[in-house]
């Protein structure tokens, strides 16, 4: 899977460029799947190790941990596969234009009948106001 990451990570570098810094959701999916990936190594490893020391005598975790490991390495081969396969099949492009949209203020209507939550008791955000505090400093001094 790592080589295949890479050959991904490589083919977007070239389909996009320069422009790939603004293709957050590939991004994220692809640390994703080497963030799986590193986790699968040091669950393994850490299973190889008890598993040699079970076998020098110095403990019994040695299968046990082993069931584990595979146990995880199972579930995360699922979310790695996933994860591959949402690199080229996903929502990022729509996701990104409704985004853009609502910052440009055309869904405001969504907000339409929503019930203000501080009515009656006033704004759950203090007012700033410019100047010294009227309260003394509680702050500790530090040598």
């Amino acid at each position: 899977s790592s080589r295949k990451l890479a050959r991904q990570t490589f083919y977007g570098m070239s389909r996009w460029q320069a422009k790939l810094e603004h293709r957050q959701g590939f991004l994220g999916r692809i640390v994703d799947i080497g963030a799986e990936l590193f986790a699968m190594a040091a669950v393994c490893s850490r299973a190889e190790m008890l598993r040699t020391k079970a076998a020098a005598g110095q403990g019994d975790e040695g299968e046990s941990a082993y069931e584990l490991a595979d146990a995880f390495c199972e579930q995360a081969r699922v979310r790695v596969d996933e994860l591959f396969e949402r690199l080229w099949r996903n929502t990022d492009d729509i996701d990104r234009r409704v985004a853009a949209r609502t910052l440009d203020g055309r869904y405001v209507f969504l907000e339409d009948g929503i019930i203000d939550q501080s009515e009656g008791t006033g704004p759950w955000i203090a007012a700033w106001t410019p100047g010294e505090s009227e309260r003394p400093n509680m702050a500790r001094s530090y040598r």
